[in-house]
């Protein structure tokens, strides 16, 4: 009874922190965008996506050292399913999500790629004629090399909404905040939203754990959804402030980060044992959230609050499948 009550002031704290700290992240996050004279969505796939994505990096790292695989990789597909199905879908609701050109031209891909890229290399059967579903050291350098292009990629993209013309550079000028106070509410905001995602992360699989779930099950969605937490809270508030392109951008960067990065250093690191089903079930299904996203955003230029229902609905289809399977 006593470890009860604990668990659940753990996530009732673990939920104010997510909500504070989303606050604080989104305020000094929109404004250094307007400072440096770059694109939110630019922020929003760096410092915005880098730092929500650190509960996952956390749970993938520790589990792939410990050997527990199926929670290492299955919260990183599981994270991505629900980073574009729940988090998306949920930002939709509160405000439609314009989806700029640009975005959709150069950013859409990279997330699209970087799906495709981990269900070809957990597949040894490609590279190295093997039928057997891992991801090695070559699998984790070829990650961050493709990760180390996406960050040129940024690079580059800055530097070019910099030199634009005088027009956004005077918009740009209008912060309401110094520069050390947005990045206090920045960093302030990432501690805020790390500790409260491990927070309910513990406390969610403790549950779990006391309930009998499997590994597999733990990473696909109960730690899937607390480690991504970061990303809901923020890209949550981040709609209903009005900042659209630092919601899509905190999401299609987490889910670079996740795969590219998380993935990528894990791997180096230690390899990881894949498991077939895994594979070949939720990271098709994590194929086709993405595909749905960018066809929504094709489309219809913007993520109206009718596709968000249909993400949403498209990620609760999943997750009843999954305790289906229980």
């Amino acid at each position: 009874m006593l470890e009860l009550l604990f668990i659940i002031f753990l996530i009732v704290t673990s939920l104010f922190a997510l909500v504070k700290g989303a606050d604080y992240l989104v305020n000094g996050a929109s404004d250094t965008a307007r400072w440096l004279r770059v694109r939110p969505m630019l922020i929003g796939l760096t410092v915005v996506a880098f730092g929500t994505s650190l509960p996952e990096l956390m749970v993938s790292l520790f589990s792939g050292l410990t050997g527990n695989t199926d929670l290492s990789i299955g919260n990183i597909i599981g994270s991505n399913i629900f980073n574009i199905a729940g988090v998306i879908g949920i930002s939709a609701l509160i405000m439609p999500l314009v989806i700029t050109s640009k975005t959709l031209m150069y950013e859409f891909p990279i997330m699209i790629i970087s799906a495709f890229l981990l269900l070809i290399l957990a597949n040894d059967l490609y590279i190295f004629q093997q039928s057997s579903y891992s991801l090695g050291r070559i699998d984790g350098l070829i990650f961050l090399l493709a990760f180390a292009i996406f960050l040129g990629y940024i690079y580059f993209s800055a530097r070019k909404d910099r030199q634009r013309d005088g027009r956004l550079m005077k918009k740009a000028f209008k912060h309401k905040n110094p520069t050390w106070k947005n990045g206090v509410y920045i960093i302030g905001g990432l501690v805020a939203l790390v500790i409260g995602g491990r927070l309910f992360t513990y406390a969610a699989v403790r549950l779990a754990s006391i309930a009998g779930l499997s590994e597999a099950f733990i990473g696909l969605t109960i730690a899937a959804i607390g480690t991504s937490l970061p990303e809901l809270f923020t890209s949550a508030v981040a709609a209903w402030k009005k900042e659209g392109d630092l919601a899509v951008g905190n999401i299609v960067g987490s889910n670079i980060f996740n795969i590219l990065f998380i993935l990528g250093v894990v791997s180096v690191i230690k390899p990881l044992a894949a498991s077939p089903a895994m594979i070949a079930v939720d990271g098709m299904v994590m194929i086709f959230v993405s595909l749905l996203f960018l066809l929504f955003a094709a489309r219809y230029g913007k993520i109206e609050r009718w596709a968000g229902i249909v993400l949403l609905l498209t990620y609760l289809v999943y997750f009843g499948w999954l305790v289906w399977g229980l």
